[in-house]
């Protein structure tokens, strides 16, 4: 029990969470809402998941999150820096995400993602090119600059 509690804690974490016990969530659609809760049932800060919204119309899913006070600011936009690209890579035609942290918001495009990595994104399916070029990556030092490209296309 001891174990799976500390396996739970890691994969709440961007920096530890396991790449790979989400890839079986992959979908070339976004349309499907259960796949969709599961992914992001899976992915860093679930247990604060709340609803989710989605639009097919133009593609973009918000996530609502519950109060996030006991995270730091730096831990929810290493959260967004890692979900954003695992949610892209996994759903095929999923284009805007919106992630809702209280009165915080931040909303990234599947376009902003790969200009940031300057490559589509299906090579990230591989959880080594994945961890390699986005959790490593977490602690760099232009991390600030990497969330304003994700969110602003900067």
């Amino acid at each position: 029990n001891k174990a799976k509690i500390e396996e739970e804690k890691l994969q709440q974490d961007p920096e530890t969470h396991n790449f790979e016990t989400v890839t079986s969530f992959e979908s070339p659609y976004m349309g499907d809402a259960s796949n969709m809760s599961g992914l992001f049932h899976t992915l860093p800060l679930n247990k604060y998941k709340g609803p989710l919204e989605m639009d097919p119309n133009t593609f973009t899913l918000i996530v609502n999150y519950y109060s996030v006070l006991d995270e730091s600011t730096e831990k929810i936009k290493q959260a967004v820096v890692y979900n954003s690209p695992a949610a892209f890579t996994l759903i095929g035609n999923l284009q805007v995400i919106e992630m809702r942290f209280g009165s915080e918001s931040y909303t990234v495009t599947r376009e902003n993602v790969e200009k940031w990595f300057g490559t589509t994104l299906s090579d990230f399916k591989d959880p080594d090119v994945f961890k390699e070029r986005v959790q490593k990556q977490l602690k760099a030092k232009n991390f600030d600059d990497w969330v304003l490209a994700y969110t602003e296309g900067e």
